[in-house]
């Protein structure tokens, strides 16, 4: 029924007659993903007769072991006699998403086709849609940060529970884009908010061998959950929590000077028995790196 790609991953799709008798569905449908990767994940949006867009997850249902791709099955409700249902997969892999509307293609159909377009001349003329700006994240390193304990946090104020963790040597950046060391110099001044939400503050040097000091501070939200504020604040904690931060970064290396324009963003986690944050970078493009 249909294929996107973007970048070396991708996905197609096609209804399974078979499979959908075999699930007990009324209408089943196959997604094939490759390359195969352990954060893959697949939904459906779907919208009826023209309502409102909803969304139905996909399940693996195992490993193509010739192509190596994996198969999701998608179980679309069935549309009402009269009416169709307009739909399309989306594949989500570590903060990246891949959504074949961004990429002009056509939603698949199912059911009774529109009605004709009424005759322009003499129909009102509908509003535009709002205006969608497509992006593709691109990765661009991991950053594994070690970090001290607050052992003397300012602890419970009017404007939250204050903590500070500060870098520890040991820090590294390493991807297709930038490899250095994170100084121990910086670190994350945050405010945990009384919902468990920490608020985080964040200063740290890169130092790139050979090469010079790239610069970066950003905020971001770090989830400990509901009971996350009344644990950290009695000293405790969950022992890990997700992260998602928007980095900025400033460097004076020529080569390295088109990080200057990026707004960046990071999915990944604090291990707080180890004390270490990692985190996945990925860039809103576009990214205009010099030739070469």
């Amino acid at each position: 029924m249909g294929e996107c790609w973007d970048n070396g991953v991708g996905f197609s799709w096609a209804q399974a007659s078979a499979e959908a008798t075999r699930l007990g569905r009324s209408l089943g449908t196959l997604v094939r993903v490759f390359p195969a990767h352990p954060a893959n994940a697949v939904k459906a949006i779907y919208s009826i007769a023209g309502g409102p867009d909803r969304e139905v997850r996909g399940n693996l249902v195992g490993v193509d072991s010739a192509s190596g791709e994996q198969i999701f099955a998608i179980a679309l409700p069935e549309p009402p006699p009269g009416t169709q249902l307009v739909w399309r997969p989306v594949l989500s892999r570590s903060g990246r998403s891949i959504d074949p509307k961004l990429m002009g293609i056509a939603p698949d159909r199912v059911g009774a086709p529109l009605p004709p377009a009424l005759d322009t001349a003499s129909a009102p003329v509908a509003p535009s849609h709002p205006a969608r700006f497509p992006f593709a994240p691109e990765f661009l390193f991991r950053v594994t940060a070690p970090v001290y304990p607050d052992e003397d946090p300012v602890g419970e104020t009017p404007d939250g529970l204050r903590l500070l963790f500060a870098l520890r040597d040991g820090g590294t950046v390493r991807g297709p884009a930038l490899n250095g060391e994170i100084l121990h110099k910086g670190g994350d001044w945050m405010r945990v908010r009384p919902d468990g939400v920490g608020v985080c503050a964040i200063d740290a040097l890169i130092r790139v061998p050979d090469r010079g000091i790239v610069q970066t501070e950003y905020s971001g939200l770090v989830d400990f959950g509901p009971d996350g504020y009344a644990q950290l604040a009695q000293g405790g904690g969950p022992r890990r929590a997700p992260l998602r931060f928007a980095p900025r970064y400033l460097t004076a290396i020529p080569e390295l000077k088109w990080i200057n324009r990026l707004q960046c963003f990071s999915v990944g986690e604090v291990d707080l028995e180890r004390h270490i944050v990692e985190y996945d970078l990925y860039a809103f493009g576009p990214i205009n790196r010099p030739p070469g």
